[in-house]
C-alpha cells in the first residue's frame, strides 16, 4: 500500500502530494518490506532463502 501510494504522489497524479514526499514513502516502504522478509527469513528457518510465505 505504501508502494502504491508513493508511487502515485511521484509522478503527481495527486496534485496536493508533493514529489518528495511521494518518494520517501516509496523508500520507506521498500526498505521496510525487505527488512520484513528477511527477519522473517531468520525466524523462519534461519536461512535468508525467501521461504517465508506470511
Amino acid at each position: 500500500m505504501g508502494k502504491i501510494a508513493g508511487l502515485v504522489s511521484a509522478i503527481n497524479f495527486i496534485s496536493f502530494v508533493d514529489l518528495k514526499v511521494g518518494v520517501i514513502v516509496f523508500v520507506a516502504a521498500s526498505i521496510l518490506k525487505d527488512t520484513v522478509n528477511r527477519i522473517g527469513d531468520q525466524l523462519d528457518d534461519g536461512q535468508p532463502n525467501r521461504s517465508l510465505k506470511g
